[in-house]
């Protein structure tokens, strides 16, 4: 059957059609639609599947683990910096093994398109020693699902699936299973402590011989199955070209496109590889390019004078691939003229700068402003985190950011380390729920002195509004009670689209501040105004427009304030789209030094 499918859709089918009937994770842009249609799917079709959204990615990939080793079939999705946080479980996960089957999806981002770093979770494959499938397209990702599935539960190890973003956000006609069924395989956990237990010294040292017993017999199963059967379509060109992933594909259009004679040898799992049966394919050839993406994980296993790659600088080392940099490739290695090479049209002239920005009416933009305008920017330090309210940026209402959960631990660091000046904290719910709670407590352990400001909109926006621990169970969990149980205060405010009042807020935590001696915690109970359930009822319906002769073009508006339907208009004042404008009307209070804003009279 033939099926329409975006690669986080092929992802999740595939889970399905390989009996993957326990799944756990948490949301992040490239990953996040895999788990929501898994869900659709299983929901749809009334199978009988368990899937979750866990409250961090480490959380997620145990529950799925738990699941492995009870013989169920499972898997854990994350993008690549959620890996970092699952590393612990998996690291040793790797030595231990399971009985069912577990695949682990990591979605890495080539380009930082929605990342803070351009990380390779092959090189965390490599790490933990477990062997990972590299898909080019939705089609493969769909069947490398049930490969990875069968691999984990042949050799008892955790597989990883790695899909890059414009796999998992690429749509193509795929080839799939004409029935959508789960089996549910029954969960039985068989008690072996000496297995399961991860307690050193005699136990864990069986099991690292046994992982690396498990490495050679991958290696051996790579060549046998998916290696050695290509290699009998190679030519006898005088440049081999490796590749992996979406690589592939810029190799292949280059190759073709230009006449350049070479062979070329995609790597499905490009760890673990068998290195002296590759290395022996070698020998007829002049030149051997790795094409891969991100890091060098291919190179780095292969040793030849023949080698071109990453390492000798000969591809590119940062950025996702592109026909321009494959061709610019060959050229560095001597396999065409550089001159021969592909440039892409250069235009001259300068375009607009379009940063993302917040919705049109979003909370997050007043309760920034609102913080710039009472802890003024000389004497305070704004620390954030990740999500929707990083964009606060552009309000220059954020001084770092570096990972889930830092806003509150760098915050105690500042408070040590630049005493003299106010450290202003800003987190949204689903990340204090992630992350932010144990640098909060060790906060009040230390006594440390700064504001925290929970924004708390009841969903996780950024990544398409999953929900949160406390959204699907109000009465259990409370931000509120949380930062209680922790032994102090919590401030409350309910977000009214009120400018005035939300300043006044924040100028009450500034009070609280000169005299606290422990954090000063307070949570703003917001809205996304793209969730039509939480916002429905709260969000304002006024028109708004400018009255020119008021207007004397300072910018403080469109700098400080950053809201998307503002524009000068041809006569060099401000003015307000109304196709873009969400009817909040925030701009009608503090925001215009000369009261140009006003409230649009209905004919």
């Amino acid at each position: 059957m033939k099926q329409i499918l975006m690669g986080n859709e092929a992802i999740a089918l595939g889970l399905i059609h390989a009996g993957v009937d326990m799944i756990s994770g948490y949301p992040g842009t490239p990953s996040s639609e895999i788990l929501g249609n898994f869900q659709k799917f299983r929901d749809k079709n009334k199978l009988n599947a368990y899937a979750q959204w866990a409250t961090n990615e480490k959380v997620g990939f145990e529950v799925a683990y738990a699941g492995a080793i009870s013989g169920k079939r499972t898997c854990a999705t994350m993008k690549q910096v959620g890996l970092n946080v699952a590393s612990d479980a998996l690291m040793s996960a790797s030595y231990i093994g399971l009985k069912g089957a577990m695949l682990l999806v990591s979605c890495d981002d080539p380009g930082f398109y929605s990342s803070q770093t351009e990380q390779d979770s092959r090189s965390f494959a490599k790490f933990a020693k477990i062997p990972v499938l590299d898909p080019a397209t939705p089609q493969e990702a769909y069947d490398m699902v049930k490969l990875g599935s069968e691999l984990s539960h042949h050799f008892e190890s955790v597989v990883m699936l790695r899909p890059v973003m414009r796999v998992s956000h690429a749509r193509e006609i795929c080839e799939v299973d004409d029935t959508i069924s789960v089996n549910a395989n029954e969960g039985n956990f068989e008690r072996n402590i000496p297995r399961w237990g991860a307690v050193p010294p005699a136990g864990r040292f069986r099991q690292g011989l046994e992982q690396i017993e498990r490495l050679e017999a991958i290696k051996t199963w790579n060549w046998e199955h998916l290696i050695e059967p290509k290699t009998h379509h190679l030519k006898g060109a005088k440049v081999l070209c490796l590749t992996s992933g979406t690589g592939d594909g810029y190799v292949k259009e280059a190759v073709e496109e230009r006449g350049i004679q070479a062979d070329i040898l995609k790597l499905d799992m490009p760890y673990p590889l068998p290195k002296e049966k590759l290395e022996a394919l070698f020998a007829p050839y002049e030149k051997v390019i790795v094409f891969e993406e991100s890091y060098p994980c291919i190179e780095e296993q292969l040793s030849s004078p023949k080698l071109y790659g990453k390492l000798t600088k000969h591809v590119h080392l940062i950025d996702e691939f592109s026909k321009d940099k494959v061709l610019a490739a060959f050229a560095k290695a001597g396999v065409m003229e550089p001159n021969h090479a592909y440039q892409s049209e250069k235009y001259e002239k300068e375009l607009p700068k379009r940063p993302p920005n917040m919705c049109p009416g979003c909370p997050h933009r007043d309760v920034h402003y609102a913080i710039t305008k009472v802890f003024k920017k000389k004497k305070s330090i704004y620390t954030s985190d990740i999500g929707c309210y990083t964009l606060g940026l552009n309000q220059a209402a954020i001084d770092t950011i570096l990972c889930m959960g830092a806003s509150v631990s760098m915050a105690s660091g500042f408070s040590i380390s630049d005493p003299d000046k106010s450290v202003i904290a800003t987190i949204g719910d689903s990340t204090f729920m992630h992350s932010g709670i144990a640098p909060l407590i060790n906060a009040v352990y230390q006594n440390h002195k700064f504001v925290l400001i929970i924004l708390d909109n009841s969903t996780t926006a950024m990544t398409g509004r999953q929900t949160t621990p406390e959204r699907t169970n109000p009465y259990q969990i409370d931000i509120k009670r949380i930062v209680e149980g922790c032994g102090i205060t919590c401030h409350e405010y309910v977000y009214e689209q009120d400018l005035n009042k939300t300043v006044g807020f924040v100028k009450s935590l500034q009070e609280a501040y000169k005299t606290a001696t422990a954090p000063v915690v307070a949570v703003i109970r917001e809205f996304c105004v793209l969730d039509k359930d939480n916002a429905a009822g709260r969000l304002g319906n006024v028109s708004v427009e400018v009255d020119e002769d008021k207007c004397v073009a300072c910018d403080s508006c469109i700098t400080n304030y950053k809201c998307p339907p503002m524009f000068y208009n041809d006569a060099g004042k401000m003015a307000i789209d109304p196709f873009l404008c969400a009817g909040c009307g925030s701009c009608l209070d503090v925001v215009c030094p000369t009261d140009a804003f006003v409230k649009k009279e209905e004919n």
